[in-house]
């Protein structure tokens, strides 16, 4: 019992320090609106992705989804800052070409959860289209779910960054994402992940 809440502890440790940047972040922006245009929103979104790792560990492309919300903070009539903290299921491909060394891994599937944090800076040319990009915040949930041969951990679960770029369309919005250094893969640590993102969203004020 006491192994089990010290391993508890330990993730909710990496949990909350993700969780209390992204606090600040957003509480900084509250803070940083009242000195500009003032407005805010806030809508919900869904959708799917297709997501590809680089090296020569992955190989093809896979299947998953994302759900989440905006935060919208308005700089003015046609600029704002987006924020759109996101559960974000990641599925890659992983192939045979390290599965007998001892830093590699087998092949199959692999499914990724995610909790990350785009922070988009928002340029709107009309009511229905709006261009965006910024840094994407992202953290490993399930990093004890897939280890290496030599038993270590294959995925890091610490907090990485990357970058997001994405169009809005209505009640359309399509994401690109790329982050690195997300696995422990021999030859592979600085592969990155490519991810495009398609669905809908609906702002409720």
């Amino acid at each position: 019992m006491v192994c089990f809440m010290v391993k508890m502890i330990k993730i909710d440790r990496l949990k909350l320090k993700h969780c209390t940047l992204v606090c600040f972040l957003i509480v900084g922006l509250f803070g940083f609106k009242t000195a500009c245009y003032g407005q805010m929103g806030f809508g919900l979104r869904v959708g799917g992705n297709i997501s590809r790792a680089s090296g020569n560990a992955f190989g093809a492309n896979r299947m998953g989804y994302q759900l989440g919300g905006d935060l919208i903070f308005g700089l003015n009539s046609k600029m704002d800052i987006q924020v759109e903290p996101s559960y974000n299921l990641t599925r890659i491909r992983v192939n045979d070409n390290t599965a007998s060394l001892s830093g590699g891994l087998s092949k199959g599937t692999r499914s990724l959860k995610y909790l990350n944090t785009p922070v988009y800076l928002k340029v709107n040319f009309t009511r229905k289209f709006s261009i965006l990009g910024g840094l994407d915040l992202n953290m490993l949930l399930n990093d004890d779910a897939y280890k290496l041969n030599d038993g270590t951990p294959a995925f890091n679960s610490r907090t990485r960054i990357g970058y997001a770029l994405g169009i809005d369309l209505g009640a359309l919005y399509f994401r690109y994402r790329q982050f690195k250094k997300n696995n422990k893969i021999v030859d592979n640590w600085d592969a990155h992940i490519d991810q495009y993102q398609l669905g809908f969203k609906v702002r409720l004020f």
